[in-house]
């Protein structure tokens, strides 16, 4: 008699994966629309006269709906993924240089901690 074999954990599952990605770009835009209360920063407010300080802040604001775009493009796609289609992601997690975010795709079952941003600080 054979024992079954493990399920190997590098091999996720495609849908989840969409998943946890989309999640992650969705908690982004939410970290980036916070930029915007910079402005309220003293002195800011009156520096958006200038042309070149505006346009920044149109980025950030293009930046974050991008994010959400994106988000929902992958979450609408994962609903619609087959369950059986599985990716090897060891290699693309090994790049992925925060250990919690890697930690979050190569495992996407597991739910993401809530948590400010602050559990984790990695210099360059």
């Amino acid at each position: 008699m054979s024992k079954p074999a493990a399920p190997d954990i590098a091999h996720t599952p495609l849908p989840a994966l969409l998943e946890v990605v989309g999640e992650e770009l969705h908690q982004l835009a939410a970290d980036v629309e916070r930029l915007h209360t910079i402005v309220e920063l003293p002195g800011v407010r009156q520096s958006l006269r200038d042309a070149q300080c505006f346009d920044v802040l149109q980025g950030i604001d293009h930046v974050t709906q991008n994010l959400a775009g994106l988000s929902k493009f992958l979450a609408n796609i994962a609903t619609t993924a087959p369950d059986a289609w599985t990716l090897d992601t060891r290699s693309a997690c090994d790049a992925v240089l925060l250990a919690a975010l890697s930690e979050r795709l190569k495992q996407p079952s597991q739910p993401r901690q809530a948590n400010a941003g602050g559990d984790e600080c990695e210099f360059f």
